[in-house]
């Protein structure tokens, strides 16, 4: 079997629970296959280092082979960085694996990585048909966002969110670890906005038998580690803490600073103040592994007091060193910890229940210093992170995904493809793009160009096309670019409708590509690709082109979801899904929020099999781009104005 694990996060390059189960989950399944890590060869060097050094962590990656992703030095046209790394990624993937891919390929949910790989699975890529792609649950940055108490809407966050969830609805599999992981996703998303989930544990890297508690006498001790952060909980530890009526425990907290307090300042300054000079409330910088392990060995328990977490590296780490946990009943907590077994949790998130927590324990030391010292908790650790049970689930998701694929059968009759082209005062281009359609390996095409009232002598190349097959020329008086779209696709006979406009061009496979698309994938109503932007003589203008998401959140503030140029199912029209005649551009995207508006979606190739002409005096450029603000409020206004009821009901 071959794997392939996406992220640019691996242990020891970038330290945290995800970086550490990457590696792990790497290190566990080169026992049964293949095992590839693609991440970004920032950490190259880092690794020669580590292997040059003979690192005992070096040796146990030598069996992974590792495809290191350039990292790109601009965005350029796409949305975010993840977004352009996201694009990367599937291109690494394509050329390392070729025509077929890998079984299985896993990727983070957080920052939505998987991204563009699921776009070009929906849109039926070849090298992607037979390989199950799963994306893991680790923390949204949404999520984060929310917990952390400022949700950002700037709108390169807003694509970031998209790009997440697009990769949860569209995975082949989500894997999560277990506890109420999965479900609460389904109360943050909703139900439908998830793809099925299978519960495969995580791996971690080898650990010792910790050493023999001793019998430790007086205060008790408490340690928290991880960041200094709003959703790890800290605020309300501090206040429990404090607020104890009891003077006998120590906390100390171990981590880096964040700007998660209110107004975005300093954590730690917060908590400094919080504490007010309690003296038994140390806190320390960010630690190696091998301080931490020491701490959690001369401590009592460990606290994860977290307003949600996922599957914490830090209570399994804890675990490991047979150190019991205190926790907040969430995410895999209420299965990391297991009452009496590995620790005990508190009856919810409020600094009350934190603190009548924490009074129980005080109550009982001699109880606590007993669950240590039994290595219970390491017990529970070893259950949850059995490497063999984590081999087998992985080996039989591939089975399992083999068994249950369902390999779609293409249409035995290729329907009808309606091309609209309108056409005002460009007969410089009109030849060439008539070409790119000519030269479709789609056969089933008829061509319409609308001729929106322009009747210069330059516009006799209209009369000439009476010697092309299977193009009709319609005429109406000079109305707009909607207008005339509008026109052609009335007058139109195919299932399909491809808006092309008279200037740009399309790769010969387009058409063929989108129709398998919509042939096959009944829940999309359109499909195009990503654009190339070339200048008026037909050069491809470098670093610059079109990368559309598709229908999500983001399309309220750009159109993300493709231009006009896409082939739609005919039907969306005949539902009365017409361009608009009033605007005088952004017509395509406001036919799309009303897509929107309406529940439909639409599937985007990424790859860029459309050319799209920047020519000085475009409609865009001479009106979109200088009247933007304008434009958008006109579109904000029609859908406002088409939602309302304007008509007295009154008898």
């Amino acid at each position: 079997m071959r794997f392939a694990l996406v992220s640019r996060e691996v242990y020891p390059f970038v330290g945290g629970g995800l970086s550490r189960y990457v590696t792990a989950t790497a290190e566990t399944l080169a026992e049964v296959g293949e095992v590839s890590i693609f991440t970004t060869d920032a950490y190259r060097e880092r690794f020669d280092e580590l292997r040059r050094a003979r690192s005992p962590l070096a040796d146990m990656l030598e069996r992974v082979n590792f495809v290191w992703i350039p990292e790109p030095a601009e965005v350029g046209s796409y949305y975010h960085f993840l977004h352009l790394w996201s694009s990367v990624v599937v291109d690494s993937l394509k050329r390392v694996y070729g025509d077929k891919g890998p079984d299985l390929i896993e990727f983070p949910d957080y920052h939505g990585e998987a991204c563009v790989t699921l776009q070009a699975r929906q849109a039926l890529d070849p090298t992607l048909r037979d390989t199950c792609v799963c994306v893991r649950l680790y923390t949204t940055s949404e999520i984060a966002s929310i917990l952390n108490g400022h949700f950002a809407s700037d709108f390169a966050s807003t694509v970031l969110f998209d790009m997440e969830r697009y990769s949860l609805r569209n995975a082949d599999q989500i894997i999560e670890p277990g506890g109420d992981i999965y479900a609460t996703y389904q109360r943050v998303y909703g139900i439908d906005a998830l793809g099925p989930a299978t519960t495969i544990r995580h791996a971690v890297i080898e650990s010792t038998a910790p050493p023999a508690k001793t019998s430790l006498n007086g205060a008790l001790n408490f340690l928290y580690v991880g960041r200094l952060e709003r959703r790890k909980g800290v605020q309300n530890l501090i206040r429990s803490f404090t607020g104890l009526a009891r003077d006998d425990w120590t906390l100390t907290l171990v981590g880096g600073d964040t700007s998660t307090a209110p107004l975005g300042v300093s954590m730690r300054g917060q908590l400094a103040l919080m504490a007010d000079g309690e003296e038994r409330i140390r806190f320390e910088d960010v630690a190696a592994a091998e301080r931490v392990r020491e701490l959690m060995d001369a401590t009592d328990v460990v606290v994860v007091p977290s307003l949600w977490e996922c599957w914490p590296n830090v209570a399994l780490e804890a675990l490991g060193r047979s150190t019991p946990v205190l926790a907040t009943p969430t995410g895999g907590l209420v299965e990391l910890v297991q009452q009496g077994r590995s620790g005990w949790l508190s009856r919810d998130t409020s600094t009350g229940s934190l603190a009548a927590a924490l009074e129980q324990l005080l109550a009982s030391k001699d109880e606590v210093r007993e669950l240590a010292r039994s290595h219970l908790p390491r017990r529970v650790h070893d259950a949850l992170t059995d490497r063999e049970q984590v081999r087998s689930a992985y080996v039989d998701l591939v089975d399992a995904h083999a068994r249950t694929r369902v390999r779609s059968r293409p249409p035995t009759k290729s329907p009808l493809v309606s091309v609209v082209i309108p056409y005002y005062q460009l007969d410089d281009y009109l030849e060439a793009t008539l070409d790119s359609i000519g030269e479709q390996t789609y056969s089933r095409i008829e061509t319409i160009v609308v001729n929106d009232g322009s009747f210069r002598d330059a516009d006799h190349v209209l009369e000439g096309l009476a010697d092309r097959p299977a193009v009709r020329v319609v005429s109406q008086p000079n109305s707009g670019l909607g207008s005339a779209r509008n026109f052609g696709i009335a007058q139109s006979r195919g299932r399909y409708v491809f808006p092309l406009d008279a200037d740009d061009l399309a790769a010969p496979s387009f058409v063929e590509r989108c129709v398998d698309v919509l042939e096959r994938r009944p829940e999309y109503v359109y499909a195009t690709s990503w654009s190339r932007f070339i200048d008026e003589a037909g050069a491809e203008l470098s670093g610059d082109g079109y990368q559309p998401l598709g229908i999500c959140r983001s399309l309220d503030t750009f159109n993300v979801a493709g231009s006009a140029e896409a082939v739609f199912r005919k039907r969306v029209f005949e539902l009365g899904f017409w361009y608009s005649v009033d605007l005088t551009s952004y017509e395509d995207w406001f036919h799309y929020r009303r897509l929107a508006a309406a529940g439909y979606s639409g599937c985007i190739i990424p790859e860029r099999l459309l050319s799209y002409r920047v020519r000085s005096h475009s409609m865009l450029r001479t009106v979109g781009i200088g009247r933007h603000d304008r434009l958008v409020g006109e579109i904000d206004a029609h859908i406002r104005e088409a939602g309302t009821e304007w008509t007295s009901k009154s008898d």
